[in-house]
């Protein structure tokens, strides 16, 4: 199973998510890249599991959408949406390519049951052969 091949990097402390309030948070996302061609519409790229430690503890399934937007689909927009025991989060990753270095930043977009109400922020990384996904950062309420 493959995730998504992001480069990571940007100079914009401000959004870095050290300066987030709340507490830290790590979710591991994998196989949501499976896709047998290249999504740029929004739609499917796979399924897979996810993993979440620290702040939120909890695992299951995942899926991710991915689609291109801006100025010559310079932004990449990656959506994971994450099922476990106690709700769903869905997590929206954007990567502005036109910017150097390029950085991956997620937030909390939506959230049910046990964790609704809940707010996020951060960084997402790929491992070296873009297999695995890793979203690190904060979250609060």
């Amino acid at each position: 199973a493959a995730s998504i091949a992001i480069l990571s990097g940007d100079d914009d402390p401000q959004a870095a998510p050290t300066a987030a309030p709340g507490k830290p948070v790590k979710i591991v996302i994998a196989g949501t890249n499976d896709a047998l061609e290249p999504v740029t519409d929004g739609g499917i790229t796979g399924e897979g599991t996810f993993r979440a430690t620290g702040a939120i503890s909890d695992s299951g399934a995942a899926r991710g959408y991915r689609g291109l937007t801006g100025v010559n689909n310079t932004v990449i927009l990656l959506r994971y949406v994450t099922w476990g025991k106690k709700g769903t989060i869905t997590y929206a990753v954007t990567i502005d390519i036109s910017r150097s270095p390029v950085i991956s930043r997620w937030k909390i977009e939506s959230a049910t049951k046990a964790y609704k109400g809940l707010r996020g922020k951060g960084i997402e990384t790929e491992n070296a052969t873009y297999t695995v996904s890793t979203l690190r950062g904060k979250v609060w309420r």
